[in-house]
């Protein structure tokens, strides 16, 4: 499973400029897509399941579900993904928006 850790990584070893894909989520619509999947990964290692199969493939399932409910693909996700990766000034905004949403979330949940 994708992890923070290697998220903020890969922002530190971004350094060079991609072409733009013709699909490029736009900036909100990413934030939306990173925001789901951040809170479907913690979801599922919630779950009692074997972690080495079952965790992945029920992960897989439920991430086909939520880009088939916010109307993009796999690979166009994973497109403007390392596009903006590539652009780690822009991702930086995206990341901190992502960040600021879950903690808001996770505020709200605790009270």
């Amino acid at each position: 499973m994708r992890n923070i850790f290697l998220t903020a990584l890969v922002i530190l070893c971004a350094c060079s400029t991609s072409d733009v894909p013709e699909d490029l989520l736009s900036k909100e619509k990413m934030t939306k897509a990173m925001i789901e999947i951040h809170l479907l990964e913690a979801r599922i290692s919630k779950l009692t399941i074997d972690p080495r199969d079952s965790a992945q493939a029920v992960y897989d399932h439920y991430e086909r579900l939520l880009f088939k409910d916010l109307e993009i693909n796999q690979d166009q996700y994973e497109r403007s993904f390392n596009y903006y990766v590539d652009n780690a000034n822009e991702f930086q905004k995206i990341y901190n928006a992502v960040v600021d949403s879950l903690m808001a979330k996770e505020k709200l949940y605790r009270k």
